[in-house]
């Protein structure tokens, strides 16, 4: 018979001791016909060595679901024989039914080992049923050879961000997501596409904006803010391609039928490339609410590509290294004369907590709210798993709200007393609200910034983008981001001698030079002359030189053993070094432990260190 893969078994433990830094990583493996608990692993000791193991035994109680904790122990030898044993905390168990079937069993463990406390992992599983055939994949939807130039919400073309740019994708999307949940209307509008934008572009055009982008770039001299006005009067005072405007008339008589000179739109930009976790162009680029008639709707496009060049959506794009002329796109849709309208973050827009739903709303318009020209009613919602609770309410002066006229446009109007000290959206309402945030936010796989009106109790999505700067690195992340690993919990560090040669802060690029090569060049130095190997040979593990808070330090212990422990060329090196002999019971008795030998003279000590390190 030959291997099968039915039948597989496996146990995995990972385990450290943090007060020496002692790792090791077991496993026993069964393949049916193969071999049974075949076993091996490694076994890093406290001085950095990895040594394979030779011997293992491991040894799991079963679990019984009235203890809290069960027992294990591996017995296992790696030059040294360990005895390890501990309990297992209560499993996490995975189950598989694609593929291969089987599970994974996750549990965590505490244990001892040679009179030490440790913690770890134990993993074990099993492929217990044979995979099926795998189900033919769905066609992905391909990028299409044509671009047209306009696309509605409703075509599947409309969620190619080159084509739709970021606000048209992701109502392409949300539209498809509403025919499946029934639970929210996305506004029906389409995409003047960036097709239709580089037909659009004139050889005037063309070279406006290339004078724009050498004054932004430094190349050549002007007023930025001047030549970003002259850019958008030009494209402003340029006529639209005959087809481009027929495209779009004959797609909105099409959604909107002879009612079309009667609807209100909102057209706004949407450009490539806006709208991501990394950078938000909210606000950037102008918005047209309340639009009506053809004309005007025509007006308002080229308005909207204009605006990419307007002196604070050029400045937004060069801090943020983003090309000027970018591909961009124009979203016309349908307005709903909200009561309720507001913004929804499902994760807090601050902090990045996802246990933390934020509803800010206001009545009228989210104009107000996405603005931030009034305060308006903040509502959080805690979340477990996909229950949300209602957490609190601030109800905000709102004195102002934004309506649509009938004859177009928009107008503010003031709010009257009562209505502004009562919160302008039920609890009921929030966590509806909340509950269908989840749903989107699943779609999208990510955390989502969602603009939303409510007109009559039916809930309007009118866009969604993902939470900018979610996964945006924290202070102390910058602070230790070239950091060396820690292997134990006490460790010692000094900027002695080395801090005196490199004072201050160290730049990346020195930080690599230093612990790439310079290390390694008095790794060797010290190998030829004979000295004790057991910090200087580490291959596995950076030693010696090491960087914390962009600064270059050096591990004290190697100092204190670098001549053999307690020797008297120790000490005439701790004094060159520190000044003074290093004596506290803590650290002799830390770089004790870490030291397996004396020096080490060697008549192939240079011959080893050339083979070392050539190798």
């Amino acid at each position: 018979k030959t291997a099968n893969i039915v039948g597989c078994k496996f146990t995995t433990i990972l385990g450290n001791t943090p007060s020496n830094g002692l790792n090791f990583h077991l496993c026993h493996c069964s393949i049916p016909y193969a071999f049974k608990n075949l076993p091996f692993g490694v076994v890093v000791d406290a001085d950095g060595g990895l040594e394979p193991i030779e011997e293992l035994d491991i040894n799991i109680s079963p679990f019984i679901a009235e203890k809290s904790q069960n027992r294990f122990q591996a017995n296992f030898r790696a030059g040294v024989k360990y005895e390890v044993s501990g309990k297992i905390g209560k499993p996490i168990v995975f189950y598989s039914g694609q593929g291969w079937s089987g599970y994974l069993d996750l549990s965590v463990i505490e244990f001892n080992v040679q009179n030490r406390k440790g913690s770890g992992l134990i993993l074990s599983g099993e492929v217990y049923k044979e995979p099926k055939r795998p189900a033919k994949p769905l066609p992905s939807l391909s990028f299409p050879e044509s671009v047209p130039l306009t696309v509605q919400f409703t075509d599947e073309m409309s969620h190619f961000g080159e084509i739709s740019g970021g606000k048209g994708s992701s109502l392409g999307k949300l539209t498809q997501l509403s025919k499946i949940e029934k639970t929210f209307i996305v506004p029906k509008g389409l995409v003047v596409t960036t097709a239709a934008y580089t037909e659009f572009m004139t050889p005037a055009i063309i070279d406006a904006i290339r004078n724009l982008e050498n004054i932004a770039y430094g190349n050549r001299k002007g007023d930025l803010q001047d030549t970003c006005n002259k850019v958008s009067s030009i494209i402003e005072g340029t006529l639209l391609p005959s087809k481009v405007c027929h495209s779009i008339i004959e797609d909105l008589k099409e959604i909107f039928g002879g009612e079309v000179n009667q609807r209100l739109f909102a057209v706004r930009s949407s450009a490539t490339g806006e709208d991501t976790a990394a950078m938000s162009a909210a606000g950037q680029m102008d918005t047209f609410l309340g639009v009506q008639g053809l004309k005007d709707i025509l007006a308002a496009v080229k308005k909207c590509w204009a605006s990419q060049f307007g002196y604070i959506a050029v400045e937004y794009k060069r801090r943020n290294g983003q090309v000027l002329n970018s591909p961009m796109a124009v979203v016309i849709q349908e307005m709903v004369a909200c009561d309720v309208s507001g913004v929804l973050f499902t994760c807090d827009p601050v902090t990045n907590n996802p246990s933390v739903i934020t509803i800010t709303a206001n009545y009228g318009l989210g104009e107000t709210v996405v603005s931030g020209s009034v305060e308006p009613d903040t509502f959080m919602l805690h979340r477990k798993g996909n229950k949300l609770e209602f957490q609190s309410v601030i109800v905000g002066t709102k004195h102002q709200r934004i309506i649509m006229q009938d004859s177009g446009g928009t107008v503010i109007e003031d709010i009257d007393e009562n209505s502004r000290s009562e919160s302008c959206l039920s609890r009921e309402t929030a966590l509806r609200l909340g509950k269908l945030s989840l749903k989107i936010e699943k779609f999208y796989k990510s955390s989502r910034d969602i603009e939303w009106g409510i007109l009559n109790d039916q809930i309007y999505i009118l866009q969604s983008r993902p939470v900018t700067n979610v996964a945006a690195e924290t202070d102390y992340e910058i602070k230790h981001e070239f950091d060396a690993p820690l292997r134990c919990e006490n460790e010692y560090f000094t900027v002695a001698n080395v801090g005196e040669v490199m004072p201050g802060a160290t730049s990346p690029l020195g930080v690599e030079l230093v612990i790439k090569c310079f290390s390694n060049i008095l790794k060797r130095m010290a190998e030829s002359k004979g000295i004790t190997d057991n910090f200087l040979n580490s291959k596995y593990y950076a030693s010696g030189l090491l960087p914390f808070y962009n600064s270059v330090m050096i591990t004290v212990a190697e100092m204190m053993t670098r001549y053999g422990f307690d020797t008297a060329a120790t000490k005439g090196f701790l004094i060159s070094i520190f000044g003074r002999i290093l004596d506290d019971p803590d650290l002799l008795n830390y770089a004790r432990e870490k030291v397996k030998e004396g020096p080490q003279q060697s008549f192939f000590s240079s011959l080893k260190s050339d083979l070392r390190y050539y190798w």
